[in-house]
């Protein structure tokens, strides 16, 4: 049993709103942890990558992108916070939240702008839409309410505008100069999603997260859910063995 089980992030959190999501997954991947993939994480690598690129032209030209102005977006760039520090109690105390935004920049007029970033296409009736928002949602919390003295990050701060940034992956191959002796580069399309403000969605879904966390066996399964399945079909077979 994990002992830092009440460490919720906002990713685990926004796993809540999904309208596929189980209680008891949920329940378990707090309370015992998920085994690691076998699987590369490539998206992993791009988004990291996409970040170095805007972090080294912000470093490089003491400026945002340019489509971040075409979006509205300015503002100084801090650097990323480390989660072990960037994250605020809730329920009093009993579960804590935490997590790492891609961007956060501190706006002209002293506010703060939080972005994440995604390497994927923009579609309007995204299935993982709800939990990119309330990841967004989570990271305004904790940004505007922590109190810790870090030279240069300036929480807490009123966070004004959170978002998406899509970086859609230009397929289309228009000239042979993209081919180069080492390889070969591939581009991507900014696109901007405004996320709305929803401070009482974040404190219901924490309040559900505590409903479930607080029992001392998981809840039952949602009906026909795959990853539920998965897992007793692992435990039957341990115990055959």
């Amino acid at each position: 049993m994990r002992r830092d089980w009440n460490l919720i992030s906002a990713r685990t959190l926004g796993m809540l709103a999904l309208a596929d999501a189980c209680e008891r997954c949920f329940w378990i991947r707090q309370k015992i942890g998920e085994p690691p993939s076998p699987f590369p994480g490539i998206f992993s690598s791009i988004d990291s990558y996409s970040k170095k690129v805007v972090l080294a032209f912000m470093e490089w030209h003491q400026r945002v992108p340019d489509w971040f102005q075409q979006f509205g977006l300015n503002g100084q760039p801090l650097k990323s916070p480390h989660f072990m520090w960037f994250k605020v109690p809730v329920l009093n105390g009993e579960l804590v939240l935490r997590g790492v935004p891609d961007e956060i920049l501190l706006t002209p007029n002293d506010t703060l702008t939080i972005v994440d970033y995604k390497t994927a296409r923009f579609k309007e009736n995204d299935s993982l839409r709800p939990l990119y928002e309330v990841q967004l949602n989570v990271y305004a919390r904790i940004a505007e309410t922590l109190q810790i003295a870090k030279p240069g990050y300036p929480f807490p701060r009123p966070v004004e505008a959170l978002g998406l940034l899509y970086y859609d992956p230009i397929t289309e191959v228009d000239c042979p100069e993209k081919v180069h002796s080492g390889g070969f580069l591939m581009e991507f399309r900014a696109c901007w999603s405004p996320v709305e403000r929803q401070d009482a969605w974040v404190d219901e879904l924490v309040e559900r997260a505590w409903s479930i966390l607080s029992r001392s066996e998981p809840p039952p399964t949602r009906p026909n859910c795959p990853t539920c399945e998965a897992y007793q079909l692992i435990a039957s077979a341990l115990r055959g063995t």
